[in-house]
């Protein structure tokens, strides 16, 4: 899972030890088996991570009430809408900058 993920075996093991990411069980030599959809929450876990969230607000938000798709449309729509506010920045930038080099 890890090599998969890009996330270090430390990682995974952090988020078992604080409850965010539980393997489907441990087997004897110290290897972790995960399914399907604990790398789907994994994934999730890396989204929110991403643009800033703790680990406690990925917790809370990935065992709160909303299911995966619907958090995840949600996810979405604010990159979306982070996206198009911060193209309109760099559109003002532009004007700005040019406007000071006399254009």
């Amino acid at each position: 899972m890890a090599r998969l993920s890009g996330v270090t075996v430390r990682t995974l093991h952090h988020y078992d030890e604080i409850g965010l990411l539980t393997p489907i069980r441990s087997i004897s030599n110290g290897y972790r088996r995960y399914t399907r959809a604990e790398a789907l929450r994994l994934q999730e876990i890396l989204f929110y991570r991403d643009v800033g969230l703790s680990l406690t607000e990925i917790r809370d938000l990935l065992d709160g009430s909303t299911d995966a798709g619907e958090r995840l449309v949600r996810h979405r729509d604010r990159l979306r809408d982070h996206v198009r506010k911060t193209s309109e920045v760099i559109d003002t930038l532009n004007t700005t900058i040019a406007h000071l080099k006399g254009e």
